[in-house]
């Protein structure tokens, strides 16, 4: 098993084992994490369709060159 997975493991049991550990991991999560995450989503979201474009027209590309070759022009 990894040290990551070792780390994990571990603080999965002390938070089952410790309702006050568990209350404040659960408003940090609520108060920190997911306002931050949900900010780089929506940060993220413009790269994402860009790079979803991009590949769009990459395999159109593609599909065009396999045409020419297969009708052998």
């Amino acid at each position: 098993m990894s040290f990551i997975s070792r780390l994990m493991m571990r603080a999965a049991n002390e938070l089952k084992q410790n309702p006050e550990l568990r209350e404040k991991a659960s408003e940090v999560v609520e108060d920190e994490v997911k306002p931050r995450a949900k900010q780089a989503w929506q940060e993220a979201q413009p790269k994402i369709r860009e790079a979803k474009n991009e590949f769009l027209r990459w395999t159109g590309k593609v599909r065009e060159e396999y045409r020419k070759g297969r009708d052998g022009e």
